[in-house]
Formats: structure tokens, C-alpha cells, sequence
């Protein structure tokens, strides 16, 4: 009984991928450990950043609060709150931080990301 409960949980727990803290090897990998926790490598290692929405290796930023902090990579996505309204992640070289902001988004429409919309291309997204 108590080798297969043993087995049971070391299964579940090689399961759930790795955790933050633990070592990586691909730099800017993206991994979800949990429903609301959205892991990168960096520097050889997990980092966890919050995560509205996570799943498999993508976060659904829509939910993502201002003044939340946000990771280097979410740098280029933004989600509509309202129209004419977009919630985006402001990255700063300066502070190596970043910080979802709100501000006007002409192209916005309530609940849709600016990559919804057909508003990215190249990597970079625009309001306009």
C-alpha cells in the first residue's frame, strides 16, 4: 500500500513539470506550473512570474490587473479592458521590471487582446 502511494505521488508530482528555482537549460523557455503561475528560464534556472490565466506553455494575459507585475516577455502583449482601452506590460530596461499599465488603445475593443484583433505582426503589436 504504501509503495503505491509512494509511486502515485512521485508520478504526479514528475507530472506537473518543473517548479520555480529549478534548473533549465533552453533560455526563454515558457512552461505553466499551475493554473495562475507562468514559469521562464532564465539564467539557468525557473523563474515564476503571476499568470491570470495559464496553460500547457501560454498565458492568457486578459485579466492581468494594473500595477501587476509582469515579465520581460509579456513586454509586447495587450489586452482590451474597455474600448478604447488597453492593458499592457511596460517593460523597463532601467529597473529590469515591468508593470502592467493601462492607456488608450484607439483599436481596443472590450475583452480582446491586440493580437486578437489582428493588431501584431513581427513581433510587436500597435493601437492604431
Amino acid at each position: 500500500m504504501r509503495t503505491a502511494l509512494l509511486l502515485t505521488t512521485l508520478a504526479l508530482t514528475s507530472a506537473c513539470g518543473p517548479g520555480a528555482g529549478a534548473r533549465c537549460s533552453t533560455p526563454s523557455a515558457i512552461e505553466c506550473a499551475g493554473s495562475t503561475t507562468v514559469l521562464t528560464c532564465e539564467g539557468g534556472q525557473w523563474v515564476g512570474h503571476p499568470c491570470p490565466g495559464c496553460s500547457g506553455q501560454t498565458c492568457d494575459w486578459k485579466g492581468a490587473q494594473v500595477g501587476a507585475p509582469c515579465p520581460r516577455f509579456a513586454a509586447t502583449y495587450g489586452t482590451c479592458n474597455y474600448d478604447g482601452r488597453l492593458i499592457g506590460c511596460y517593460w523597463s530596461d532601467f529597473t529590469d521590471a515591468g508593470t502592467f499599465v493601462e492607456s488608450a488603445c484607439p483599436a481596443c475593443v472590450a475583452g480582446k487582446s491586440l493580437e486578437e484583433l489582428g493588431r501584431c505582426s513581427g513581433g510587436r503589436c500597435s493601437c492604431q
